[in-house]
């Protein structure tokens, strides 16, 4: 009877020992497909590993010392004390000799991240990200590194996706963390992304790799360690298999969006947009002719050429503002952005401009012959002729007899009215502006010419008055120069 226990006991324990082995195994091939697809590990690349001291960086860098030999990586293995938990020190320490005992270099690093947080008046978790990033860029530098190698895992990815989902709804910012991206001299690459946090407890246990656990990550009162908590249970009941879901959906994600992102940037560089300093301009219908999705980007595109640092405020309520802009009946619109940004809309006229236009009232007189010049550089030239036919809109001719002198040239009055050319009436300039789509900006500083009396003359490209003439006298000559 005993020795039947002992066989039974026997055969149990290989089978166990099978069943780890073949866990142990499918992890390893998860993480070695998910590599192969993304193509994230080269021979002989220099790899340094963030390392906690944590399940998921004492995974990850027993993982690459598994491959280590096939693919010639040097590895080196960067730990860092952020000076917030008594425990710490001691992950440092653990870290240190564990890559002692696996023949791992380890760079440690104290840094004082409550220093920081009070120094830039941020919080706890993006003080240490600052430092913690800041020093992994100086030792890539330093070690000629080729790829950061960072422990997050698929769970990490749902989360991370449903958080900026609740904060954000721009695609952009929707997407998952990159599985590879430029850092530094190199890139950071995130093998993990494909395998979930059970798995990778499961990969310490079959090592005997005994990891240090961080107890604020228990405390709900971080986001991510809400949802973790949470939410994610929630949805693993929906789908075990979230995280590839949700891992896919990034990749895919990030596809569309890299090219409507082009397509934006092909559209931003075109000869629709008029672009000087801290002023962009462009005209509506042409813009309205492209997709809703190109219009959004090109607007972020936009604000990012004239802010010299995007400011916190700024929202997807924005945009919203700006379509109504856009898309309205009413031929004159404006909305303040953040950060006295203007925009504009006069007819199918848009602008965005720093630039207040403060027009101010003006009244010159203008000898005849002589000339004036306005306040937007633009000029108007007097002189005493024979008749002929006006050249353009900017030449006008009248008869001397019809006016007194001396001439003036000022900006709108309220209730000034022209007689009109060929019609009974006078009609009020108000009007003329609405008819010739005359941006409101500019009207209150636009040229009239008038006599002594104060009749008006001519409103300067738009209206000349009506008067009656004799070919053989002397005639009145104005030619106006835009600025």
């Amino acid at each position: 009877m005993l020795c039947r226990l002992i066989s039974i006991n026997g055969t149990i324990n290989n089978d166990t020992e099978k069943e780890k082995n073949g866990v142990e195994r499918l992890f390893t091939l998860k993480v070695d497909q998910f590599a192969e697809k993304h193509e994230l590990f080269k021979e002989h690349a220099t790899m340094l590993v963030a390392v906690s001291g944590g399940p998921d960086s004492m995974a990850l860098l027993h993982y690459l010392k598994s491959i280590q030999q096939q693919w010639q990586f040097r590895l080196i293995a960067l730990t860092v004390d952020h000076s917030l938990r008594n425990e710490s020190a001691d992950d440092v320490k653990y870290v240190t000799s564990m890559c002692d005992e696996w023949g791992i270099l380890c760079k440690a690093v104290k840094l004082d991240v409550p220093t920081y947080k009070e120094q830039y008046q941020v919080g706890t978790q993006v003080a240490a990200r600052h430092m913690r990033y800041a020093y992994f860029e100086e030792q890539m530098k330093e070690c000629g590194g080729d790829f950061l190698v960072l422990g997050h895992h698929g769970d990490d990815q749902v989360e991370t996706v449903f958080m900026r989902l609740t904060r954000s709804v721009e695609p952009k910012q929707i997407k998952g963390m990159d599985v590879k991206r430029p850092f530094s001299y190199g890139e950071i690459i995130r093998p993990f992304l494909g395998v979930t946090k059970r798995e990778i407890e499961q990969y310490c246990a079959q090592h005997a790799i005994q990891p240090r656990l961080d107890p604020s990550n228990q405390s709900s009162q971080y986001t991510r360690n809400a949802f973790r908590m949470e939410v994610l249970p929630f949805l693993k009941e929906q789908n075990e298999k979230i995280h590839e879901h949700i891992q896919q959906f990034s990749v895919y994600a990030k596809e569309d969006e890299d090219f409507l992102q082009q397509e934006a940037n092909r559209l931003f560089q075109s000869s629709l947009f008029t672009k000087t300093y801290r002023h962009m301009e462009f005209d509506r219908l042409a813009f309205l002719s492209v997709s809703p999705s190109l219009q959004r980007r090109t607007f972020h595109l936009i604000l990012n050429y004239l802010y010299d640092k995007l400011p916190n405020d700024l929202s997807y309520q924005h945009w919203e503002q700006f379509k109504h802009v856009l898309k309205s009946s009413s031929p004159h619109l404006s909305i303040d952005l953040p950060d006295e940004l203007l925009v504009i809309r006069s007819y199918d006229h848009v602008a965005f401009t720093f630039e207040k236009e403060e027009s101010v009232a003006y009244q010159f007189k203008l000898d005849v012959p002589g000339q004036v010049l306005l306040p937007d550089g633009s000029s108007l030239h007097a002189e005493i002729g024979v008749w002929q036919a006006e050249r353009n809109h900017h030449h006008f001719i009248c008869d001397l007899n019809q006016v007194s002198f001396p001439l003036y040239v000022r900006t709108r009055e309220p209730g000034d009215k022209i007689a009109l050319r060929g019609m009974v009436g006078r009609k009020k300039v108000k009007d003329l502006f609405i008819d010739h789509k005359i941006p409101k900006p500019k009207r209150d500083a636009w040229p009239i010419v008038t006599d002594h009396n104060g009749k008006l003359l001519w409103v300067v490209s738009i209206q000349k008055a009506g008067l009656e003439a004799n070919k053989p006298g002397n005639w009145l000559h104005i030619t106006y120069k835009p600025g």
